[in-house]
């Protein structure tokens, strides 16, 4: 089987969702254990802990993680369709989502000090302060990540828009056909089509009887063992 530049496209499509919903898994269960270490955290402060900022760096990674999971799944689905349709839909469902979490992303894990907030209510626990000063960072790096993964994925899915659509079946190879007659059968009822019958000795030639029964006879013989 060959594959054509298309094909080779679409496969390398599907393989880029697939490593794209992969992380967008890692991000979700990777915030989740941010905000568990969060709220054990400010569990152990002190009373003014009520006055503690909301986490919204990790809930930013949370609903980025989930957003590109379900970009990466119905990217996924729309690869193996050819319908053109489909994938233009796509290719403006991913620009509308992409550009609204780079924007997201920038406001909340760019623009805001997140090091200077936590230190400000909570200066007391420098360990504390620290920790999730590294990991603000982290997210801010993942972020970058992700979204650049995004943006190859959308570029794949433009370029495979723009080339001609074709069947799903067009790279597939001839079919063999299959054997369904002995090359032993020498009877002309059982000839395989397109062939002519074998020629039978006229009445009388008592010459080629012989020969012909123990042809017939080694041919029963070897079909039977």
């Amino acid at each position: 089987m060959t594959f054509c530049s298309r094909c080779l496209l679409n496969h390398a499509l599907r393989v880029a969702n697939l490593v794209v919903n992969l992380c967008g898994m890692a991000m979700i269960i990777y915030s989740l254990w941010l905000l568990k270490i969060w709220s054990r955290g400010v569990a152990d402060l002190d009373a003014t802990a009520s006055s503690f900022p909301t986490p919204w760096f990790i809930y930013t990674l949370l609903g980025v993680g989930i957003v590109v999971c379900f970009a990466a799944v119905v990217g996924h689905a729309v690869s193996n369709s050819v319908n053109p349709a489909a994938l233009s839909l796509y290719i403006v469902f991913v620009c509308f989502i992409l550009l609204f979490q780079i924007v997201v992303i920038v406001e909340v894990l760019f623009k805001i000090d997140w090091p200077t907030v936590i230190s400000g209510h909570h200066d007391g626990d420098t360990k504390f302060v620290a920790f999730f000063t590294f990991h603000v960072n982290i997210c801010r790096l993942v972020g970058v990540v992700i979204s650049a993964a995004q943006v190859n994925v959308l570029v794949m899915a433009i370029v495979l828009r723009a080339l001609r659509p074709q069947s799903s079946n067009h790279c597939e190879g001839p079919t063999v056909p299959a054997l369904r007659y002995s090359f032993l059968v020498m009877n002309g009822s059982d000839s395989p089509p397109g062939l002519p019958a074998p020629a039978t000795p006229p009445p009388g030639d008592h010459n080629c009887e012989p020969a012909l029964k123990i042809f017939r006879a080694s041919e029963v013989r070897w079909m039977s063992a």
